[in-house]
């Protein structure tokens, strides 16, 4: 006997009285189901699992292939698990989220995370032009990866605003709904997906990085099982930049670490010198005007030893050597390898 034909035979048995006749249409309420027509369904009920097609996985970025947690963040989003990238400033947290949305090919919305981040901007609100949509929502009904970069930054209130969304990351059906800053209930798009960074976990303030707020229990466990602590990747930062950048800040960063200065060169801080360097390799070789007075990779490194205390910026000018440094970066035949490194990259 099939399982249909079972279920019929003990759904009549526990239908009302007076709708056993030709006319019942087999329509029951569950209340009233006998027990073992409950046992019976909870025995032969089906559990459908979807499993994410893994080919959609576009892993063009070797860098990024580098990080030991590339494609456990990954299976983590396809899944619809909340992902929490924790590091310290420079680590390439933001980094890395964008490169895994381009991996799983997902376009991707930023909220700026900090102490003035607004309600409007999370789920949508009045402005003066009107009604403006909320990131969060735009990425919601859109199949967007959310970022939430530096979310330990965000007033508890204004986070609370997340909870609803993050819990139905993996929810299908009339549960994956969420309300808007006008009242609209929107969907969820498939795609939908979530990545979180911070300094800090939230669980605490922290007195190394000044504005990171204590988040309510309740968000964080949304992210429970989902936390990846993120380390300098010196792969990474060569790959972006010119080794002439990358080897004096790497080393300057070593000391810094060395002497506990609680200072730190970040790969932002990488990229900003080396737009600077190229800037003054191209006028090197005659691509650009020169400009007299025009910022050179020495004032760049200048201005970031500047507002540092002074005993820390002998010490670095000391091991590093920067005198000798100054008068031989500008190696002509080094940079043109970084650019053809860098051609080749870009028509990838």
């Amino acid at each position: 006997m099939s399982v249909e034909t079972r279920l019929e035979e003990l759904l009549k048995l526990t239908a009302p009285k007076g709708n056993k006749g030709a006319n019942w249409t087999g329509k029951v309420e569950m209340d009233n189901l006998a027990p073992e027509v409950v046992e019976f369904i909870n025995k032969n009920q089906q559990v459908i699992i979807e499993i994410p097609d893994l080919t959609t996985v576009k892993t063009t970025s070797e860098s990024a292939k580098t990080i030991p947690i590339f494609f456990q963040v990954i299976d983590d989003l396809l899944v619809g698990n909340n992902v929490f990238l924790v590091g310290e400033a420079g680590t390439g947290k933001t980094y890395l989220a964008e490169e895994i949305a381009n991996a799983i090919s997902r376009k991707h919305t930023t909220i700026n995370c900090n102490q003035w981040t607004s309600p409007r901007e999370v789920i949508g609100g009045e402005t003066i032009e009107g009604y403006k949509e909320g990131k969060l929502v735009d990425a919601w009904e859109n199949g967007k990866m959310l970022i939430l970069d530096e979310m330990p930054k965000l007033d508890a209130n204004t986070a609370g605003l997340l909870n609803e969304a993050l819990a139905k990351t993996d929810a299908v059906g009339d549960k994956s709904f969420i309300t808007t800053g006008e009242g609209r209930k929107v969907k969820k798009h498939p795609n939908f997906c979530v990545i979180a960074t911070g300094n800090t976990t939230g669980k605490r303030t922290s007195s190394k990085y000044g504005g990171n707020n204590k988040q309510d229990a309740s968000l964080l466990d949304r992210f429970s099982s989902s936390y990846y602590y993120l380390e300098f990747n010196r792969v990474i930062e060569k790959s972006l930049n010119c080794l002439t950048v990358f080897n004096i800040c790497d080393k300057i960063r070593d000391i810094l670490i060395e002497e506990e200065t609680g200072d730190i060169i970040t790969l932002r801080t990488m990229k900003q010198m080396n737009k600077i360097f190229i800037l003054e390799m191209e006028r090197e070789l005659g691509n650009v005007p020169k400009v007299k007075g025009g910022k050179t990779l020495k004032d760049a490194i200048e201005s970031y030893l500047s507002v540092l205390d002074e005993d820390v910026v002998s010490v670095v000018k000391e091991k590093v050597d920067l005198k000798a440094f100054y008068n031989s970066y500008k190696n002509r035949a080094s940079y043109l390898q970084d650019k053809k490194r860098f051609a080749k990259k870009a028509k990838k």
